[in-house]
């Protein structure tokens, strides 16, 4: 666990910020290559499979068709869900050059930079796409993401409830928030929310994770580790709940949970 909490904390602010479908201001779909039309029944259906499999094929279209926007896009989206941050980065921010206004890759480029620990280098695209997008909740997710990142936790919080009035009761958004009080060092105050995110039908895992976290760091091992227990095999759960038992006895390793 003590590689992968802080793990976890980050996996959940990202999880709400999927690539927005709003803000496209250039056609993908439109784009020529010289090197033959792309193949637009494949690239729907790769998104039915695993994610090496998506990896590898939208490789394939990137080399294919480097200047077409949805390839790089994609790509550089499946690296960052594949756990290649910097590459991810890499790939966006060099599709921005050629696409410049593009939101959507915008978007994508600064869940990147989240990714990859550059988060005041995420701010400013993405701060251009909510200014551009008034509904878009993502991304004011994913700004709260990379201001938890930087230690700006009152915010951060502002990004997350700005999501909130847009979309109320989102799970996702209030595993977010609740885990920015985790960061801060907050974890009674994060509890409610995540037991509000957790109850909402179709929350991701994550929010019953970090919801075990939050207890534990109170102090409430048995708790955590039955929550622990829905998720993990029990070995993984028992070892989760020893480390932060160790963080619970030793203040000194909260360093653990907070943002580089």
């Amino acid at each position: 666990m003590s590689r992968s909490i802080p793990a976890l904390l980050a996996a959940a602010a990202l999880g709400a910020c999927a690539t927005t479908g709003e803000g496209v201001s250039q056609d993908a779909a439109s784009t020529l290559t010289a090197t033959g039309p792309v193949d637009r029944q494949a690239r729907e259906r790769i998104s039915r499979e695993d994610m090496l499999t998506q990896m590898a094929f939208w490789a394939g279209e990137y080399q294919t068709f480097p200047n077409d926007l949805q390839a790089a896009q994609r790509f550089s989206d499946a690296l960052r869900r594949g756990g290649r941050a910097d590459r991810a980065a890499q790939v966006a921010g060099d599709a921005l050059g050629r696409f410049p206004e593009d939101r959507v890759l915008m978007t994508t480029y600064g869940l990147a930079l989240i990714a990859s620990d550059r988060p005041q280098e995420a701010l400013r695209p993405l701060a251009l796409v909510a200014q551009a997008e008034p509904q878009n909740w993502r991304v004011r997710s994913a700004l709260g993401a990379a201001l938890d990142q930087l230690g700006r936790f009152d915010d951060a919080r502002r990004a997350y409830q700005e999501a909130l009035a847009i979309e109320p009761e989102n799970a996702r958004v209030l595993t977010n928030l609740g885990v920015s009080h985790i960061m801060a060092g907050d974890p009674a105050d994060a509890e409610p929310i995540l037991r509000q995110a957790a109850a909402i039908q179709g929350a991701p895992q994550e929010a019953r994770q970090n919801l075990a976290i939050a207890l534990a760091l109170q102090g409430r091992f048995d708790e955590a580790e039955q929550l622990e227990r829905a998720n993990l095999p029990p070995a993984q759960a028992a070892e989760n709940i020893a480390y932060l038992r160790g963080l619970f006895s030793d203040p000194r390793r909260w360093g653990d949970l907070s943002p580089s």
